[in-house]
């Protein structure tokens, strides 16, 4: 009892109930939890958006827990006073008059060392939170992301929408930055973005994405093996769509004429209509959907695809991959944030003819394969899983609270 009661205290402020951990956001969130709670010397506590029913596996790995329904889709009336208020949209679609009741609850039933929203959906809960106790858990430097979205080809709209949208970002960010006790980055170039953007005022401290490893059996590549390509990855997130897009109109044509019995596996949710036109129309190319275990895909896969060309933060799904080992095809973008070696972790391709090129050359050799499997497993056993993560963490909290 007497650890218990000197236990510090965390809440978290959730986009979702982190499981089951089928996205990005998700397998961070359940890391940080699960990091904390099994050490006895913090307990912590979360609020969320979710059903009722999920409350339940919400409180299975955390102390008290609460689930509030989320938001609806806000009206193009309320998005077009926020344009004309100058708030960012990105951090005005979390917000819930219910979630905030929910909090201010929270804060009066108990004393908090500190409160840490996830992402800049969940930033906006942190004004009615104490500065010394605010933390801020930046999943993605999201000024940077829109600020490269809006110089990228694609719709007009999309680009027009960017670049409203970042300058509205960076000030968000910057205030959020000055104005936390503490901000939580998942690489080093976010963090260095988001001081600098801050002019220097501010505590920013690296925690990097992770995974538990041992939740992804490594396998061993065959030295024959089906040309099976996947491209992993919530599908309506706008640099994942994008990146979709350019693959198969700009790349997949000559993947198939270089290895013809290549087929592209797209699997994660909310495909858009036209990918999943294109996928009935031509069966080299097939669309699953949401699906609740990845880990089949993984296992037959010959290489993992990361082409985008837009985005911030680190790719979650990169790790899962070098820790199933399937070796990987990405831009330079694609992998940004991890401490990984082009033509060591993984093969760098940024134009059409690159991308040809390197899946030909997984295609034709097993021993690459099998090289960039092995090294890129033991990247992310020694950086990128939790059991080395969590006592940085734990290390940075301490500091923070003394």
């Amino acid at each position: 009892m007497a650890g218990l009661m000197a236990a510090r205290r965390l809440l978290l402020l959730l986009p979702s109930v982190p499981v089951p951990a089928d996205a990005g956001a998700k397998l961070r969130n359940l890391g940080l939890v699960r990091a904390l709670q099994g050490a006895r010397d913090w307990r912590v506590d979360a609020i969320a958006f979710g059903a009722a029913d999920e409350q339940a596996a919400l409180a299975a790995c955390t102390g008290s827990a609460a689930c509030v329904v989320a938001p609806p889709r806000r009206a193009a009336r309320q998005r077009v006073w926020d344009l004309l208020a100058g708030r960012p949209d990105m951090a005005a679609r979390g917000w819930s008059a219910a979630f905030a009741a929910a909090v201010d609850d929270a804060l009066r039933g108990g004393r908090y060392d500190l409160v840490q929203a996830e992402g800049i959906e969940m930033a906006p809960y942190l004004r009615r939170v104490p500065a010394g106790q605010r933390v801020y858990d930046a999943h993605n430097a999201e000024f940077l992301l829109q600020r490269r979205a809006s110089a990228l080809g694609g719709s007009l709209a999309g680009r027009l929408y960017s670049r409203l949208q970042w300058r509205r970002l960076e000030r968000f960010e910057r205030a959020l930055v000055q104005h936390s006790r503490l901000v939580l980055a998942v690489s080093e170039h976010d963090a260095n973005q988001l001081l600098a953007l801050a002019g220097g005022q501010g505590r920013v401290c690296v925690v990097p994405n992770g995974i538990d490893v041992a939740d992804y059996p490594l396998r061993s590549p065959a030295a024959e093996t089906d040309p099976t390509l996947l491209l992993l990855g919530k599908l309506d997130f706008r640099p994942n769509g994008e990146a979709a897009r350019w693959l198969i109109q700009s790349v997949l044509p000559g993947v198939f004429d270089q290895v013809p019995r290549a087929r592209l596996f797209c699997v994660g949710a909310a495909p858009p209509a036209w990918l999943v036109r294109a996928g009935q129309h031509d069966p080299r190319l097939a669309v699953t959907g949401y699906v609740a275990d990845e880990r089949p895909y993984l296992g037959r896969a010959m290489a993992m695809l990361l082409p985008l060309r837009l985005g911030g933060g680190t790719r979650l799904k990169a790790l899962v991959a070098m820790a199933s080992g399937v070796p990987i095809v990405s831009t330079r973008l694609g992998m940004e944030g991890l401490e990984a070696v082009a033509d060591e972790h993984y093969l760098a391709a940024e134009t059409p003819a690159e991308w040809v090129h390197a899946v030909r050359c997984l295609a034709d050799d097993a021993g690459l394969r099998q090289r960039l499997a092995t090294t890129a497993r033991s990247l992310v056993e020694q950086r990128y899983d939790w059991r080395m993560i969590g006592p940085r963490l734990r290390a940075v909290y301490a500091e923070v609270v003394g």
